[in-house]
């Protein structure tokens, strides 16, 4: 009998170890994520950030990817990770948490409480839109990625998920060129033109070029340029012994821009004034665009963006993210008929866009659209309508006028969003421009600054347009700042090489002054 009960008390015990055992695998439930459209129900991609709610540092999610790869993670930045249309799968210790949730800008910030258990379970989460593109026909896109120090596998896995959750449909990746660093430019494995295996993403993938030149390894040259919906490379990729470690500073970027013209393809100025040809290049119509804040902060819309503006030249306005996305930097354009890389462009290039990375903008003057320039036979009075809309605090809603900020509009919390609106009569006693733009510290989920311009309306009078000499005075001084600079760094076979270089800033600076002496 003590036997028997001594079997059964062993029994017992290794049973209730094994409970123990198992009971004690049970720390981790399985969480599956899925974002929705708060009033239709229509599946969406974005990210997430899950916290513990009696703790500061988010946690990892695994089986997602990482929404801040190739990023620099700060205390305030880090946690957040891709969820796609299709919903995903990860893991969490049992416990409770706060789930924070968005899909690009075009959402309020989603925040609620789950508390994981064993039993595996799903987190549906919806999400309120703040404004709906496809109603006003515009279409995100970001003009301005590569991509370096991954595998091409990774490589793939990114593009295929990070920008269809940002919420961007048209997204142009480019080929550049560095001495020996270019070996870890993964984006340069794709062929240039349009990418057919992203298609199933719901985003239209096209591959250019970033043609560049630099005096050193980093910093100012000759300046940056994205080729764009072009045929084939444009070459030398790059110039200079700068950036290629041979050869001179002998070749400008003109010809490459003109190459690629030729070719079909739309010519974008990036990093706003950073370079020294931006200035010709404008003059003399080779620019489609102008990239600002694509990378960084450098720079103002003063510089040189308002100048363009201010010397009678039409130039829309454009962005992008440059090495990763680092932001949710994007150009809404308004694309008429069916959305191609080439309707894309075609709307950018008419200025029926704005650039920006928190609010959405709306803009009309006499009714008459971003993008439009409206004729006067006198000057009068002209009705403006203005209005923006975004998930943080942009705190000033501005209307400009030849660079002028002439009214501007505090913005307020509505429910999720934050807005502003502008409905007031203006004078206009000669040939402008009318923009808008916000003001802000504020920064994003991103942890970058928030920005955001429209592409201008532009007002004729009797035909003519606006000309401000103090503007054209300041594009001569920087003709003259670039002449001296490669005077004093490029590197040159002989003079008769240095003199054809500067023939490009000679002839620019001698229309501009033949332009401010006509309207003397």
């Amino acid at each position: 009998m003590r036997k028997i009960a001594i079997a059964l008390f062993c029994g017992f015990l290794i049973i209730g170890v094994a409970l123990l055992g198992v009971r004690g695998k049970e720390t981790t439930g399985q969480l599956r994520l899925q974002l929705v459209d708060a009033e239709s129900g229509a599946k969406l991609g974005g990210m997430v950030r899950i916290t513990p709610v009696d703790g500061k540092k988010p946690v990892e999610l695994p089986g997602l990817l990482d929404r801040l790869r190739g990023l620099k993670k700060t205390e305030k930045l880090t946690g957040w990770y891709v969820v796609p249309a299709s919903g995903a799968m990860t893991s969490l210790p049992m416990g409770k948490y706060r789930i924070e949730a968005l899909s690009g800008l075009e959402t309020a910030l989603a925040d609620r409480e789950i508390d994981v258990i064993a039993t595996p379970q799903t987190a549906t989460i919806k999400l309120t839109h703040l404004f709906r593109p496809k109603e006003q026909k515009v279409v995100a896109g970001n003009t301005h990625l590569h991509l370096q120090g991954i595998s091409k596998a990774e490589c793939e896995e990114y593009l295929r998920q990070v920008p269809a959750a940002d919420g961007i449909k048209v997204m142009f990746v480019s080929y550049l060129e560095r001495a020996e660093i270019d070996k870890a430019y993964v984006t340069n494995r794709y062929p240039i033109g349009d990418l057919k295996e992203f298609e199933p993403t719901g985003v239209i993938f096209n591959n250019g070029e970033e043609h560049r030149h630099n005096f050193e390894a980093w910093g100012e040259g000759y300046g940056h340029v994205m080729f764009l919906d072009i045929k084939r490379l444009v070459q030398p990729v790059s110039l200079g012994p700068g950036i290629t470690a041979k050869g001179n500073d002998e070749l400008p970027l003109r010809p490459g821009i003109d190459d690629a013209r030729n070719q079909g393809g739309t010519i974008i100025w990036c990093h706003n004034q950073l370079g020294h040809e931006d200035v010709p290049s404008a003059l003399t119509g080779r620019l489609h665009a102008l990239n600002v804040f694509d990378g960084n902060r450098a720079g103002t819309f003063e510089e040189n963006y308002y100048r363009y503006l201010n010397i009678g030249l039409h130039m829309p306005i454009s962005t992008g993210t440059d090495w990763f996305i680092y932001d949710f930097s994007r150009v809404y354009a308004q694309v008429n008929g069916k959305l191609t890389v080439k309707s894309w462009l075609d709307a950018l290039k008419a200025g029926r866009n704005i650039a920006t990375n928190g609010p959405m903008l709306w803009l009309s003057v006499e009714d008459r659209p971003i993008g439009d320039t409206i004729g006067l036979e006198k000057p009068g009075g002209l009705r403006i309508v203005a209005r923006g809309v975004g998930r943080q605090d942009f705190q000033k809603l501005q209307v400009v006028q030849n660079g002028k900020v002439i009214i501007t509009e505090t913005a307020t919390k509505n429910g999720d969003k934050f807005e502003a609106a502008i409905d007031r009569n203006v004078r206009v006693d000669g040939p402008c421009w009318f923009a808008l733009r916000i003001e802000s510290e504020t920064k994003n989920e991103l942890e970058q600054q928030l920005f955001a311009h429209s592409s201008p309306i532009y007002v004729e009078v009797q035909g003519n347009r606006n000309f401000e000499p103090e503007a054209a005075r300041e594009l001569l001084k920087q003709l003259e700042k670039a002449r001296d600079d490669i005077r004093a760094r490029g590197k040159f076979s002989d003079n008769a090489a240095r003199d054809r270089l500067l023939a490009l800033y000679t002839d620019a600076a001698r229309d501009l002054n033949a332009q401010i002496k006509r309207r003397k």
